[in-house]
């Protein structure tokens, strides 16, 4: 059985959405999760690199 769950007014609506997308699943939710901080992570590396050190006066995330 799935559970009803409310947000509370301290509780963010992305969590339940997130959750609610993986059929309540927590575990594979916070893969995903990762998985799209992994990706963002490399897509700011490779920004980085592209940068030049003038451009951000030596400014690294």
């Amino acid at each position: 059985m799935i559970p009803q769950l409310q947000p509370t007014e301290n509780a963010k609506d992305e969590a339940f959405e997130v959750l609610a997308l993986h059929d309540w699943d927590a575990l594979e939710a916070i893969r995903t999760v990762l998985a799209e901080r992994d990706a963002v992570e490399e897509r700011l590396r490779i920004a980085a690199i592209a940068m030049g050190r003038g451009y951000t006066r030596g400014w690294k995330p």
